[in-house]
């Protein structure tokens, strides 16, 4: 296997690469989140070698102008619609609700979320008009965005993290589900109907800045350890099967064990995520997984072993 170069586009320090879960009006699209602030989006043309990605449109930059965008989410996992919802967070603190047009992002919202950078925010798949955001401040906070929001009054507002939260991803499997990964080396999973405290923790040995959920395995975690590699976790509920795909069950008893890890990058360990392509079941292959690293400018694909998964 070997990586092609489709096409160079020329942007700034890009942040974050999230695709449309779902197609928008026929079309695959990218949104990117980069240093000077913006917001942008791509649509992708499978067919053609010259041209796969075209910026249909973008957000300006926020009022701070030397805010950085940090990160950015699709409404759109589980509710397919052709003007879904961007979540961005801004490295001045901010979060913002952008709503896609045929070519336009419009400002929804806009508010002031952490006293230090956002480094993250993400839907509630199964309720997205709840965003959750994750802070240098080492607060984990969660937002009702169907009235406009105020700061003062997030739904929740934790400090259970001991440094910066840097990820934050809802279980698109499992509702009621969520992973928290910071700066103090550490992965949470939560129950979002009772966020008082996680319902596990484990220490993966660097700051977590990037968790994935598996496209199909509801149990299977990627994560992003920065010096300490990429890693899959196993998340179980005692009351479920690995692959039963229901709510998480309240109360229920959960455990996070390691499966695989990938310590073939050479610097920060940053990007990561799976391919949405199963492998083929005729074959021993694993699962395709993707990894990113900072200095090195590195990018590798390796392959989940099917043996780990079991």
């Amino acid at each position: 296997m070997r990586i092609v170069e489709r096409q160079r586009v020329e942007t700034e320090a890009i942040f974050d690469v999230k695709w449309s879960y779902n197609r928008v009006l026929g079309k695959e699209l990218v949104g990117l989140a980069t240093a000077d602030g913006n917001v942008s989006v791509y649509s992708a043309d499978s067919q053609s070698n010259s041209n796969f990605l075209t910026r249909i449109c973008a957000a300006e930059r926020p009022a701070s102008d030397d805010s950085m965008c940090c990160s950015i989410d699709w409404s759109n996992r589980l509710q397919s619609t052709d003007a879904p919802r961007i979540a961005a967070s801004y490295s001045d603190g901010a979060v913002r609700i952008l709503q896609l047009g045929e070519s336009q992002l419009e400002v929804l919202d806009e508010w002031q979320a952490h006293d230090a950078e956002a480094w993250i925010t993400s839907f509630d798949y199964w309720n997205p008009s709840v965003v959750f955001s994750g802070g240098d401040d080492s607060r984990l906070k969660g937002w009702d965005t169907r009235a406009k929001v105020d700061c003062s009054a997030p739904i929740f507002n934790l400090r259970r993290h001991q440094a910066g939260v840097c990820s934050v991803h809802s279980n698109f499997h499992r509702q009621h589900m969520l992973a928290t990964g910071g700066y103090d080396d550490t992965v949470m999973v939560w129950d979002t109907r009772a966020m008082r405290r996680p319902l596990a923790e484990t220490n993966v040995g660097g700051g977590v800045w990037r968790l994935k959920w598996h496209p199909t395995k509801p149990t299977q975690l990627l994560v992003g350890a920065m010096y300490n590699g990429f890693h899959v976790l196993d998340v179980s509920v005692d009351a479920l099967s690995a692959t039963e795909l229901s709510p998480l069950p309240e109360g229920a008893a959960v455990s996070v064990d390691l499966r695989a890890s990938f310590m073939e990058h050479e610097s920060i360990a940053y990007g990561a995520d799976w391919s949405q392509t199963p492998p083929d079941a005729s074959s021993n292959e694993g699962w395709l997984v993707g990894t990113c690293s900072f200095y090195d400018h590195s990018v590798h694909l390796w392959r989940y072993s099917q043996r780990d998964e079991q």
